[in-house]
């Protein structure tokens, strides 16, 4: 006899997918209504707190995303600023055979619009995954049990999971602004967990 409340697996899955659906629509309008300046603001705070991090700065090669332009997400371009007069080697995220891999990029290198409209260096050299110490990652929202909703292709949390069959275990840091955060983010078993989150407002660490 089934017990109360017991649902299919294929119908949980489907509820747990509309409600990603439904929290993407609420987190990007939510995200959406915060003004360019204040984003600028906090994306440069949000920067700062990244480069106080101890990890961060012994790291040898961080991965970070390049900021969508249709997309108010934390803007990393202060970012790569900083991190190039640091000396550090940092590598993009780019999209080959529907797979996110890593590629190198130094500052003022050319960038093109790739198929998801992500900015790709034009010359693509990959990096060396195995020696990534950080990835910084952006999202739609986050929880306390370091959960993060992305934009829904599921690029990361495949990226992610491939690093560690393949014994790679860089920092996964989400960048947000602290609006962002809700009490529980809808997930799947196959959603990857962050190990921290920075936001304005400084860091927050789950492990």
């Amino acid at each position: 006899m089934r017990s109360e409340g017991w649902t299919p697996p294929g119908c949980r899955e489907s509820a747990v997918a509309a409600e990603k659906e439904a929290t993407r629509a609420l987190m990007a309008e939510r995200r959406g209504a915060i003004s360019a300046e204040r984003r600028r603001i906090m994306s440069e705070t949000i920067s700062a707190h990244v480069l106080s991090l101890p990890e961060v700065m012994s790291a040898r090669l961080i991965a970070l995303y390049i900021p969508l332009p249709a997309h108010p997400e934390v803007n990393t371009w202060p970012l790569v600023e900083a991190l190039t007069l640091l000396d550090k080697q940092l590598a993009v995220p780019v999209v080959q055979d529907q797979e996110l891999c890593s590629a190198l990029y130094r500052k003022g290198e050319p960038l093109r619009g790739a198929r998801f409209g992500q900015p790709e260096p034009e010359v693509l050299v990959k990096a060396d995954e195995a020696m990534l110490d950080v990835v910084l990652i952006p999202l739609l929202a986050f929880d306390r049990s370091g959960y993060r909703l992305g934009y829904g292709k599921g690029f990361y949390d495949r990226f992610l999971h491939r690093l560690s069959l393949e014994g790679f275990r860089p920092l996964r840091i989400g960048l947000a602004f602290s609006m962002q955060m809700i009490d529980t983010v809808p997930h799947d078993s196959w959603d990857e967990p962050l190990d921290g989150v920075v936001h304005e407002e400084g860091f927050i660490r789950f492990t």
